[in-house]
């Protein structure tokens, strides 16, 4: 039963899945120009992973640019940022598909 619920957990919804796909799309974009950040190509093929699951393509391109900010501004110390960054990546985690 908790290996059927954790299925159903790990197949997320479309809006889930773009969300999470856009997310890694934004962080890679920051690893690339950060002295922070690295992980830029593993970043980029888990957003593409999440993006072929979510077939949302234009949900993906329109929140990838406001994930970057986010990622940016986790990362440069505003605490809502990263509160929220932190979050979204452990729901994220809970929707990865490895």
């Amino acid at each position: 039963m908790i290996a059927a619920a954790l299925v159903l957990v790990s197949l997320g919804s479309a809006e889930e899945l773009a969300t999470c796909a856009a997310l890694w799309h934004g962080y890679a974009d920051f690893a690339r120009v950060s002295a922070y950040l690295d992980g830029e190509d593993e970043a980029r093929q888990t957003a593409e992973a999440f993006a072929r699951r979510a077939g949302l393509p234009a949900s993906v391109a329109d929140q990838r640019p406001g994930m970057y900010l986010l990622v940016r501004a986790a990362i440069e110390g505003d605490r809502m940022s990263r509160d929220l960054f932190e979050r979204q990546m452990q729901d994220c985690d809970a929707l990865r598909d490895d």
